[in-house]
């Protein structure tokens, strides 16, 4: 698995396949998901992971400062002592811990382990601890 090169048209085309329910973007007009996605893009926080030259997985998370965690649209912030773990969509168990691999190699290994990581679920938001999220992956 690795990131690929994929159009926007095509990135917004696996997202309406595969946000069924409309958990991630369910609602958003297409023009407003292209702007989301090329803005993540442009500040590192976008990650897309194909096999075979097809998109199986899109991730969107940003490190940042715990104090920013309420504004929208963040940059990324090479400083910031959280990651914050908005959106992801996946086909394959695979695709997700690929995701991970990737963000925490931008933050780099060393600096993952200590920071907090916060994500939005089941309308609330809620602290993970960067080891629980590594035995999570393990289990995949």
């Amino acid at each position: 698995m690795s990131e690929g090169d994929h159009s926007i048209n095509e990135v917004v085309a696996f997202i309406r396949q595969t946000d069924r329910r409309g958990w991630c973007f369910g609602g958003w007009p297409s023009d407003m998901l292209e702007i989301y996605l090329k803005w993540h893009h442009q500040n590192g926080s976008l990650v897309l992971v194909e096999e075979d030259e097809d998109l199986v997985a899109v991730a969107v998370g940003t490190q940042m400062s715990e104090d920013d965690i309420d504004k929208h649209w963040v940059p990324w912030n090479e400083s910031g002592d959280i990651f914050y773990f908005s959106d992801l969509l996946a086909k394959k168990k695979e695709a997700v811990a690929a995701c991970f691999d990737e963000f925490i190699e931008r933050i780099g290994t060393h600096k993952w382990r200590g920071t907090k990581i916060f994500a939005l679920r089941g309308g609330r938001k809620r602290k993970y601890e960067p080891a629980y999220v590594e035995r999570w992956l393990e289990a995949l």
